[in-house]
């Protein structure tokens, strides 16, 4: 079996960087052979000249390519039409690997005949201390915290190996076979059209379409990686911008946005914005600050749908 890395990278040198250097301690089974795929996105800040200096050193082929059109699906795609596996298994641009990382992706192919592998995510806590108001073990009763880890990139479904729905695993550590990324094809590009400049769920439509091929979707989590928390992302300004973000992605994942699908969603973004306003509003008041943040994203979601859908009937 060959594993093809997929890292999409934009502007982040010195993490992308940490990300490769991990990848070093990272024990790769007999009989397996892995390659590294870099694609730098519309990348400013030295990116190519770092993949060089690793290139010469490194354990396993490390292949890279620039990619001049911006967008977190175009450079998933690059590297996907790139990749020389029988695996795709794409990460962000920084994480930290866990040694057995490439073993716990094999396993779910080989010994459970997965389809796709969803693969545990941990929070990186290196550059912020991790805020008091989240808590982020497995097994615990306040769902809103596990949400807000989500938010952060967390996917940590605990020790066992299980069948996991779809769309909840995120591409900061997901795989698929060959054969899967044949049935669907490229990823959708033109979801980022967002003001905010910042993108949300991009791969939730790869994920719906592979929801609909029946895809089986296996939770390992043997392959595990560490997370990079940004430190403006503990901020409820991060919450809102993010809910946003995705509320617009929502709309503009549609392939069609007549006049029916138009009356559904301004309604249920409505409704949305209103009742998690209201949420926020009695959270705050409560001095409960993860029900809070999380109400925060959840109404900026409908704002940002309404906000994407009004543009959407403006034919932009």
């Amino acid at each position: 079996m060959k594993v093809s890395v997929l890292i999409p990278s934009h502007n982040r040198v010195r993490l992308l960087r940490e990300t490769l250097l991990s990848f070093r301690k990272v024990e790769v089974p007999p009989g397996v052979n892995v390659e590294v795929v870099v694609t730098a996105n519309a990348c400013t800040d030295g990116t190519l000249d770092m993949l060089q200096e690793l290139e010469a050193s490194y354990p396993c082929p490390l292949r890279f390519f620039r990619e001049e059109t911006p967008g977190i699906n175009v450079a998933r795609n690059r590297c996907l039409r790139e990749a020389q596996g029988d695996v795709f298994a794409f990460v962000d641009d920084d994480i930290k690997f866990s040694k057995r990382w490439v073993k716990g992706v094999v396993e779910g192919f080989q010994e459970e005949d997965a389809d796709m592998i969803a693969g545990r995510v941990k929070l990186w806590w290196e550059a912020v201390e991790k805020p008091d108001w989240l808590d982020d073990r497995v097994e615990k009763p306040d769902w809103l915290d596990d949400r807000l880890a989500g938010l952060l990139s967390a996917y940590d479904r605990g020790g066992k190996m299980k069948e996991v729905s779809l769309p909840g695993p995120i591409t900061a550590n997901l795989a698929w076979s060959r054969k899967v990324y044949e049935e669907l094809g490229p990823m959708k590009t033109g979801i980022e059209g967002n003001p905010e400049g910042m993108y949300r769920g991009e791969e939730v439509e790869y994920l719906q379409r592979a929801t609909k091929r029946n895809i089986t979707v296996l939770y390992v989590p043997d392959a595990l990686v560490y997370h990079w928390v940004e430190p403006e992302r503990v901020s409820s300004r991060f919450f809102a911008k993010a809910g946003r973000a995705y509320g617009h992605s929502r709309v503009q994942m549609k392939d069609a946005f007549g006049a029916l699908n138009a009356i559904r969603s301004v309604g249920g973004y409505v409704y949305l914005t209103g009742r998690h306003g209201l949420q926020q509003v009695l959270a705050w008041g409560r001095g409960k600050t993860a029900d809070q943040y999380y109400h925060s994203y959840a109404k900026n979601v409908g704002l940002g749908g309404l906000h994407g859908a009004f543009l959407r009937l403006r034919g932009k």
